[in-house]
């Protein structure tokens, strides 16, 4: 029997007043050389299984034209499981295998989709690996006056739990249902376990965007110089983690260039390297996460632009300024959290002339370049912010789409 769909429960629950809400619970780990050890050839065993996999499915299709199933390649396995010379696979967690089998099909999904490109072999050295599982008759749990988290084939780690984390997941608990976890392994050395949750919440009902008051409209106009400029003139200085580091990184990444392949001290070297790379990284999570907290709790309807991120990369003069930026991870973390506070989150089209209209007359300035960063409107002479402008241009661009619209949307 196929599993339901998330649209599909939520569509069996919407009648009662609810609906489902999946999040994830990130963790770190502290596993002991034992552990270490199991996680890293339950690692290994996972990936092969997938590289196994897809390699059997596109042998087929060239074969015969058929497409080799979940289920015809799960029987296979289990017997290739029982020879002596895969035996070693028995050692991992058969969930973990399992689900490394169901992320070929959903490659291949998402491929014939038109979502992703053609799936990939996994490889052996990536700066993260890892495997997932899934949570069947309590096998996974979390402790939390332990501190610890249960997995199968691992028994119990130690993970890290701030105080306020201790304090409020014991006055509250796990409000969701633990339904699957990943373990991961950073070549920096650090273990993290990521929960999925679900949670069934009471649907919300649509809001009527013609009874929103227009003070309650914000327009983002993202940038580099500053982060982001919204449509009431505050602006937020774009922190730069990557540039700023970018000399200490410089400097190990020498260092590692004299050092001969494969030593001690060059694998010593690599880790200090990979810690730095994660350390901005998370720096430029906290900070996302912060704005756009800040953002959402201060606002009923957010009003940005659906930048191509992608596209805006090729450019090779600012592919690293726009990266360390983080637009993309910045406009994910909006929509959820807008999405669960019950406000709106509207995209102008990213062909919208933002910075060349005129917020007074609109007047289209086609002779503006990406140096003016202040013009003067030469049909109506109000001189403009160049960013605040834009920021204000996308605000009224928002409103009409938004007014426009249906309530069901």
């Amino acid at each position: 029997m196929a599993r339901k769909t998330t649209k599909q429960r939520n569509e069996e629950l919407a009648p009662d007043g609810k609906q489902l809400r999946h999040y994830g619970l990130k963790l770190r780990m502290e596993p002991n050389p034992i552990q270490e050890k199991q996680i890293h050839q339950t690692i290994g065993n996972a990936r092969f299984t997938y590289n196994f996999y897809l390699s059997k499915k596109k042998e087929v299709y060239q074969l015969t034209g058929d497409t080799l199933t979940y289920g015809e390649f799960k029987k296979a396995f289990n017997r290739l499981k029982d020879h002596p010379y895969y035996s070693w696979l028995k050692a991992s967690d058969k969930f973990a295998l399992e689900t490394a089998m169901e992320h070929v099909d959903d490659a291949f999904e998402r491929f014939f989709s038109g979502q992703n490109k053609f799936p990939k072999f996994k490889r052996k050295h990536k700066s993260k690996q890892s495997y997932s599982t899934k949570e069947t008759n309590g096998n996974i749990k979390l402790n939390i006056e332990k501190q610890t988290i249960q997995l199968p084939k691992l028994g119990e780690i130690k993970v890290r739990l701030s105080k306020n984390h201790r304090m409020m997941l014991k006055e509250t608990g796990l409000k969701g249902a633990i339904k699957s976890a990943t373990v991961t392994y950073h070549s920096s050395g650090q273990y993290d376990v990521s929960f999925k949750m679900e949670e069934v919440t009471h649907l919300k009902e649509p809001v009527d965007a013609s009874k929103i008051p227009d003070e309650s409209f914000i327009g983002l106009d993202l940038g580099l110089t500053h982060f982001y400029i919204d449509s009431n003139g505050k602006k937020v200085e774009n922190p730069h983690y990557l540039k700023k580091s970018l000399h200490k990184l410089a400097l190990l990444q020498r260092q590692l260039k004299n050092k001969s392949i494969g030593s001690h001290n060059y694998k010593k070297l690599q880790k200090k390297i990979s810690k730095l790379h994660l350390h901005i990284a998370n720096q430029r999570k906290d900070f996302l996460h912060i704005e756009s907290r800040k953002v959402v709790d201060e606002n009923q309807v957010i009003i940005l632009e659906d930048l191509h991120v992608k596209g805006m990369i090729r450019n090779k003069k600012l592919a690293r300024s726009i990266a360390d930026a983080g637009w993309g991870l910045f406009k994910t973390f909006i929509t959820y959290k807008a999405s669960w506070a019950n406000k709106t989150v509207v995209f102008v089209n990213r062909f919208f002339a933002s910075s060349k209209l005129c917020n007074g007359c609109h007047t289209k300035n086609i002779m503006l370049s990406l140096s003016d960063r202040e013009w003067i409107c030469p049909s109506c002479g109000t001189k403009h912010d160049r960013d605040i402008n834009a920021s204000k241009n996308i605000k009224e661009e928002g409103m009409r789409i938004l007014h426009s619209l249906p309530l069901s949307a």
